[in-house]
């Protein structure tokens, strides 16, 4: 489908993330100015005739008010229109299909919806493992209030947050989601947390999912600088050392030991010294006939000569380095853990969420935003 996977994979980055906070406090001082009847009255209902505090979803006993959803979707169609604009030059129109075939319109509504159920199951999460912020992080978001508001003043601060579909209360919500998706992801990386990752959790789940370890000594038929090939006569010496190189590893009572030896000596890979027990990698990372050449190895067998581009490969496939694995799947299995505790939650929605008419309440965003966003 039209870039679903990356657009749903961007959602869920911003949902809790920083870039919902980079998307809220754009404020921008040209503006027209807002009345307190407006803000007091919200967008939501302006958009919709629901209350923007009125309760349109719950996951746990975790609600979401109205105004959410609203923000949400001009998030959505904003971010929509930007990818459109990308990659078909043309804009987002609401009244015309996806390029894929889907209905606009419901497509927002639903990315919409996903990310407050993301938001909903984050917090009910940090509740669960008792991940607050800090005294330090609470007092950065007191201060930048004040910041905005000594540039805006007060009416002129909520009138900004009144723009983007929220009240302070909603506006605040969503800064606090960003601080704690980062804290719920510190707890993940910290020992003796209940949320802790260990190593060979993560060490497992990397075998899983394609990884594995190999050496090589590599004699180049390439020259390191331009990439132009050698010359015939440079290119048969190395192939003679390779074939050397090889016979005696397959005299050797211990090959494993004398790889390592070999590899320091006459090894032209540039990377070597500082991976100088080979890599830990997955499928599609190295070249396919390495790659290859490697998988089909037992663990501390050695290869024949394996010929690619960049020369001459002599292989020995190690056991999975475990801190190597582990360190290349942190943030990957992370994302999975937080994508399955928002897939098992179930989110109730009320009636009120049919009243959401996607079209009206974009327009009514953008018409009380500056021209530069319009259209």
């Amino acid at each position: 489908m039209f870039f679903k996977d990356r657009m749903l994979s961007v959602l869920l980055a911003v949902a809790v993330t920083a870039a919902t906070t980079a998307a809220i406090v754009r404020f921008t001082p040209d503006k027209p100015e807002v009345s307190p009847a407006q803000i007091e009255e919200g967008i939501t209902f302006e958009a919709t005739g629901v209350p923007g505090d009125e309760v349109i979803a719950t996951v746990d006993g975790n609600t979401a008010p109205a105004e959410l959803l609203t923000y949400q979707i001009g998030y959505s169609c904003s971010y929509l229109d930007y990818m459109l604009q990308s990659y078909t030059g043309e804009g987002l129109d609401l009244s015309k299909p996806l390029p894929s075939g889907e209905d606009a319109g419901e497509y927002v509504r639903k990315e919409s919806l996903a990310m407050i159920k993301q938001l909903l199951v984050l917090e009910n999460m940090a509740e669960q493992y008792e991940i607050s912020l800090t005294e330090e992080e609470e007092a950065a978001i007191a201060d930048q209030r004040d910041t905005d508001v000594e540039k805006f003043g007060e009416v002129g601060y909520l009138g900004e947050i009144y723009k983007l579909g929220l009240s302070e209360a909603g506006y605040n919500r969503t800064v606090h989601a960003s601080a704690l998706y980062q804290a719920l992801y510190n707890a993940y990386n910290t020992p003796g947390t209940a949320i802790y990752a260990d190593d060979d959790v993560l060490h497992a789940y990397a075998a899983g999912a394609g990884y594995i370890t190999a050496d090589h000594i590599l004699l180049m038929t390439v020259d390191s600088a331009t990439r132009e090939p050698l010359d015939e006569a440079t290119v048969a010496e190395k192939k003679s050392l390779a074939e050397d190189i090889l016979k005696q590893l397959r005299r050797s009572e211990d090959p494993v030991a004398l790889f390592t030896e070999l590899a320091d000596q006459y090894s032209e890979d540039p990377g070597h010294a500082a991976n100088p027990q080979g890599y830990t990698f997955t499928h599609g990372t190295m070249v396919e006939p390495f790659d290859a050449a490697a998988r089909a190895l037992g663990e501390n067998e050695i290869s024949d000569i394996v010929e690619s581009e960049h020369g001459f490969h002599i292989i020995l496939r190690r056991p999975l380095d475990v801190k190597a694995a582990a360190d290349a799947v942190r943030d990957e299995y992370f994302d999975i853990f937080f994508t399955a505790e928002v897939d098992k939650a179930e989110m109730k929605l009320s009636p009120a969420v049919e009243r959401f008419d996607v079209a009206a309440v974009y327009e009514a965003l953008k018409a009380v935003q500056n021209s530069e966003n319009e259209g």
